[in-house]
């Protein structure tokens, strides 16, 4: 559900092609930061009274083919937390709800290359072990995480479930702050948001429970914070030295970046 009470969706369009946006922004407005896109799609019990959300959560940027490498989303991200200040003045949290398009290839590819000899400190000890206990012949929890993530219905598996979650958040935090191109995030979607100003905030665990969540990011999300009066300083100093601003208490961030401290 997409339009209606309690949504938005802007536009930006051209008068070369006044029939088409170029590109546009969903938002969903909700009483505190979301962690589930399906949670947003699927609600049928929208908010009674706009004026009691907290929050505006921007769950989806699509722009036009031909044009992921002009920097429109930015403008329009910019503008539309204008036009909901203005008409909703109870808004304070302007945030996103952003997928990891490349977290699941780059894993892959960081599994192959560190099975038997894993670094240490990215996942905790005992995250480690309760991977390895459900595959006993794993020598290394990175070994186990493989094998899991190669087999069929791991994700309608509880105790699997449990198991898995410490391990990929870990993993999701470890990407999002340490894995860099040049001095920027690898992450498209990162690098987007960090560079307009924004904070990293939150790495959310079954974020996106569809097929495509799970082809592309073993369904997790993240969630991006415009703290309007530090998007300025954030921006500089990302540009200047790849620095990431971070917001709110996520543990899993917080143990990323202080690994990214002794690197």
């Amino acid at each position: 559900r997409r339009l209606g009470s309690s949504r938005r969706c802007f536009g930006f369009f051209h008068r070369s092609v006044p029939m088409e946006p170029l590109v546009f922004v969903w938002v969903a407005l909700t009483d505190s930061i979301s962690s589930n896109v399906q949670s947003i799609l699927r609600d049928r019990e929208p908010m009674e009274n706009e004026h009691d959300a907290k929050c505006a959560i921007f769950y989806s940027i699509n722009s036009q083919p031909g044009l992921s490498g002009v920097d429109l989303g930015n403008f329009l991200i910019k503008r539309v937390v204008r036009v909901l200040r203005a008409d909703l003045p109870n808004i304070s949290t302007f945030c996103t709800l952003s997928p990891l398009p490349k977290f699941r290839s780059w894993l892959e590819q960081w599994l192959t290359e560190g099975l038997t000899n894993p670094p240490a400190n990215i996942v905790s000890t005992q995250a480690a072990k309760q991977l390895m206990d459900l595959v006993p012949e794993a020598t290394t929890w990175t070994m186990a995480l493989k094998h899991i993530m190669d087999s069929r219905g791991w994700t309608s598996d509880q105790p699997t479930l449990s198991a898995m979650e410490p391990v990929v958040l870990a993993l999701g935090a470890h990407y999002l702050v340490n894995v860099k191109r040049s001095n920027c995030a690898f992450d498209p979607v990162a690098n987007f948001h960090l560079r307009n100003g924004a904070c990293l905030h939150r790495v959310n665990w079954r974020g996106n429970s569809s097929y495509n969540g799970l082809r592309q990011s073993l369904e997790l999300m993240c969630n991006y914070n415009y703290v309007l009066d530090r998007i300025e300083h954030n921006n500089e100093r990302y540009v200047r030295d790849g620095t990431i601003a971070v917001s709110g208490d996520d543990p899993y961030i917080a143990r990323a970046m202080a690994l990214n401290a002794k690197l």
